[in-house]
């Protein structure tokens, strides 16, 4: 009877032991809009190499890590099944796709995955040491971090346009009947602002402009470059900012 007992009991604990020990802890951290040069994106890659080895040991042949590199390029995806510094792809001047992969089972770090599109930018780091794994995954959103955006992304385009295009077409409409009714040239002038406007709002590939993740083989550091984008934005909606002005100005100074 005992024997059973004891049986019982050492089987229990050495399901236990396997099962936490197999056990293995997850974190991901999703991210802002991402702009940053290739050679940034490699510092990036190799700190966090230099870290998951680290925790991991030293391979051998039948233990080796798998990693791949996946490209974006003109609607397409490209594979490269090898760990390639951004920097030494040839690539086009800007990718808005990449996404790495490292990935060793049953290890302290078991998969890193740096995803990172125009729709969502995450970063994935699976293993067995979970404070391994949430130190690396602090790391890896710390560095990105600092290559962060306010503005870009699928999102945030999809909530400006709207918005964009509800403000035109009210002005559109405002401006139509004014002119029909009144001839002046600041009404036309008016109608005129709010077609290019729209014309600009449908025409433009904002994807391009603002985009959630970019990636340049140059990036250059001078201000007006870096935040090209913001300048152009923002210099759009002065403009249609500016657009009322058209109609009261000329009614003021006819007043006065």
């Amino acid at each position: 009877m005992r024997l059973g007992v004891l049986a019982s009991v050492y089987i229990t604990l050495a399901t236990l032991t396997l099962s936490v020990k197999g056990r293995e802890f997850s974190q991901s951290r999703d991210l802002p809009p991402l702009k940053l040069a290739a050679a940034d994106l490699d510092s990036i890659l190799l700190k966090a190499q230099s870290l998951i080895a680290a925790a991991n040991g030293p391979s051998s042949e039948q233990d080796s890590a798998r990693e791949s590199v996946k490209l974006g390029v003109h609607g397409k995806e490209i594979e490269i099944p090898h760990f390639s510094l951004a920097s030494s792809v040839a690539f086009p001047r800007e990718l808005f796709r990449f996404c790495y992969t490292y990935y060793r089972p049953n290890k302290p770090i078991s998969s890193v995955t740096l995803d990172f599109s125009d729709y969502s930018r995450r970063v994935s780091v699976t293993g067995q040491a979970a404070d391994q794994v949430e130190a690396i995954s602090k790391v890896l959103e710390k560095d990105l971090l600092h290559y962060s955006t306010r503005i870009g992304g699928a999102m945030f385009r999809r909530v400006a346009g709207i918005c964009l295009m509800i403000t035109l077409l009210a002005s559109l409409g405002l401006s139509s009947a004014y002119w029909w009714n009144t001839r002046s040239y600041s009404a036309l002038g008016m109608l005129v602002c709010s077609v290019l406007g729209l014309l600009l709002l449908i025409l433009v590939p904002w994807h391009r402009y603002l985009p959630g993740f970019a990636l340049y083989q140059s990036y250059s550091p001078f201000f007006l470059i870096r935040h090209a984008a913001l300048i152009f934005f923002l210099s759009l909606m002065a403009t249609l900012l500016g657009i009322p002005l058209s109609y009261f100005l000329p009614r003021w100074r006819r007043k006065a």
